[in-house]
């Protein structure tokens, strides 16, 4: 097999492009076929989630061996099958609630096998802008599953996150503040009304801002 050229997210931050050849390892059936998954809220350069048939490193992960641990999966052959299906559908649902750019980019990447270079020219983006569009994807999706997935196989995960308003216990009335914004209105308002109603001082526009762009769906 030819080997191709992995751009990692985060791979051009130092304003240098590190090629890595590696063989192209998104070979599963299913984008969806957990192997096992450590989901981080955090972007952490060793964070991984881990499937099945689909061992791609979505990080440059450094570690030259990582403890595999299995899940428990249903030993009949039927009851394996439906939940493979589940798991499937849970899946398919969180990737339809992505914005249409970034589902895009999640069916070329993971069910199409295709390559930065290919998404790029297709989506006519360029590979720094694909990389971003990569992480607000994943961000997306750590969150939409992580409650299934700590269901669905009795995982304890620590939701690591540096965003204030994700840990506000108010975020559910922030985030329809947030909806609720007119596009002509100014965050300084907003701002506010976080401030004086529900004790939370940002201090940025740019905090709303990042949150409704990864958190937000």
């Amino acid at each position: 097999m030819k080997e191709k050229v992995r751009h990692v997210p985060g791979s051009y931050g130092s304003g240098q492009a590190h090629h890595k050849k590696k063989k192209d390892r998104r070979c599963g059936h299913h984008f969806v076929d957990f192997y096992n998954s450590s989901l981080s809220y955090g972007r952490k350069k060793r964070s991984r989630i881990r499937y099945l048939n689909w061992a791609t490193e979505l990080y440059d992960c450094l570690d030259e061996e990582i403890e595999r641990t299995a899940l428990a999966e249903p030993c009949d052959e039927g009851n394996q099958e439906v939940a493979h299906e589940q798991t499937n559908q849970r899946v398919r649902e969180a990737i339809g609630k992505l914005s249409p750019l970034e589902r895009r980019f999640i069916e070329y990447f993971y069910f199409e096998y295709k390559s930065y270079q290919e998404i790029s020219q297709i989506l006519n983006k360029k590979i720094h802008k694909l990389e971003r569009i990569h992480y607000r994807a994943l961000d997306k999706l750590k969150m939409l599953l992580s409650n299934y997935v700590k269901t669905r196989f009795k995982l304890h995960l620590t939701e690591e996150t540096s965003c204030m308003i994700c840990k506000s216990p108010f975020r559910k009335e922030l985030d329809k503040l947030i909806r609720a914004k007119k596009k002509e209105e100014t965050y300084k308002r907003l701002m506010k009304v976080f401030h004086e109603k529900y004790g939370l001082e940002v201090k940025t526009p740019q905090v709303i801002i990042g949150h409704k762009k990864k958190h937000m769906v």
